[in-house]
């Protein structure tokens, strides 16, 4: 495979009390040149926000390919596909298994009722999803590059899970972090 830039991208853990805009988390991105972790870039998000698209366009630099762990961080923060193509990202969205898309769309109308906006984009995205092999078992993608590369970025980066590398990169230092600026009320 040609040698990338992948970015992986995560959120942070929050506590429920930081549901509602009561608080932030932070998104981060894990970069991977070929297979190793070159850099980690983070910055914080509104849980339940919709700054999420703005903050991955900040803490991506040079990536290549920009590899999502779903459309929603934060709660119900959420990416904007279309923004990140408009701002000439090559994204994958990438889900392990199918999401429950009933009980996703069930609380969004609960909670979000007044965010057209949001809803559709969330729900159009997880309706659009598109089932591809990879060496691991099959995963679900949304993505604007073709989908032989999606199957060979995701393949060549499923080191040890199905969830490709920079992704579970992502999750562990994101969390980790998020809660040591929690403890130390760094982040609220």
């Amino acid at each position: 495979m040609k040698e990338l830039l992948v970015c992986g991208i995560d959120d942070g853990y929050f506590p429920l009390a930081f549901k509602g805009k009561k608080g932030s988390t932070i998104l981060l991105s894990a970069k991977y040149n070929k297979s190793k972790l070159s850099s980690v870039n983070f910055d914080r998000i509104l849980v339940d926000g919709n700054d999420a698209t703005a903050i991955i366009l900040r803490i991506v630099d040079e990536c290549d390919i920009v590899l999502t762990d779903g459309v929603t961080f934060g709660g119900f923060n959420y990416i904007d596909p279309q923004e990140l193509q408009t701002n000439g990202i090559h994204y994958i969205i990438f889900y392990s298994q199918i999401p429950e898309i009933n009980e996703v769309e069930r609380a969004l109308t609960k909670y979000f009722s007044d965010d057209e906006k949001r809803v559709n984009i969330i729900l159009q995205v997880m309706r659009n999803l598109v089932k591809l092999p990879t060496k691991k078992g099959e995963v679900y993608v949304k993505a604007n590059i073709p989908e032989s590369d999606v199957i060979k970025v995701v393949s060549y980066y499923q080191f040890y899970a199905k969830q490709p590398e920079p992704l579970r990169s992502a999750h562990i230092i994101a969390s980790s972090l998020s809660r040591f600026l929690i403890n130390k009320k760094l982040l609220t």
